[in-house]
């Protein structure tokens, strides 16, 4: 008998090339796919699903909580976030709100069905690369939750005034992503807008 996946993430080439990759699996059968966390919520309560694999970023929810509402009405949902994110705040949110495996987009294809078939057999499963960022984590002081290189990037960006998108482009990387990053400043410096991004910057001579 297969074990039913489904796929969320809101990027069709990445879900059209690992349902062709996964077309002829005799294991794993992807009953579904949505790019919208709300929507795989409601697939969920109509479909028998084993193994939910989903993004970090998407438009109308992030992995995170997609994984936190989904394991509380399916606590035996097994989880997989694939993602492009590698930062260990974010590793270690995941992982704590309960996903069983953590796989980065760029070894996807290669990855992908070990760690499906190992989460789907009770281990979780995490690339090198993220169980690397895990380790350099836990070696920091456990009050000392410190900024990534780009979080400082983004950080002095956002100093000089500048919106998600021109950050964006002058970074070369996503709306969306710049939009995390500045979710993650605000949860690590404990402020909740831009004024107190500011402050943390002028004191600690970001700028």
């Amino acid at each position: 008998m297969k074990h039913s996946i489904l796929l969320v993430d809101d990027h069709p080439i990445l879900t059209d090339g690992l349902k062709m990759v996964f077309r002829d699996n005799t294991t794993f059968d992807i009953v579904a796919s949505t790019h919208s966390g709300a929507y795989a919520l409601a697939l969920l309560k109509t479909k028998s699903v084993d193994l939910m694999v989903t993004d970090y970023s998407m438009p109308d929810m992030n992995g995170l909580d997609l994984i936190r509402q989904a394991k509380a009405l399916f606590p035996n949902l097994k989880t997989i976030v694939l993602t492009m994110h590698d930062e260990a705040s974010i590793i270690k949110e995941v992982i704590a709100a309960g996903a069983d495996g953590y796989v980065l987009k760029k070894c996807a294809m290669e990855e992908l069905a070990q760690a499906m078939e190992s989460v789907l057999n009770g281990k979780p499963y995490l690339s090198a690369e993220v169980g690397q960022k895990l380790f350099q984590l836990a070696k920091q002081p456990e009050s000392d939750e410190s900024l990534t290189d780009r979080e400082v990037e983004v950080l002095r960006l956002i100093i000089k005034e500048l919106t998600n998108k021109e950050i964006a482009a002058q970074l070369f990387i996503s709306d969306r992503t710049v939009e995390v990053h500045r979710k993650n400043l605000m949860r690590k410096i404990k402020c909740t807008n831009t004024v107190g991004l500011i402050k943390y910057a002028f004191s600690h001579n970001l700028v």
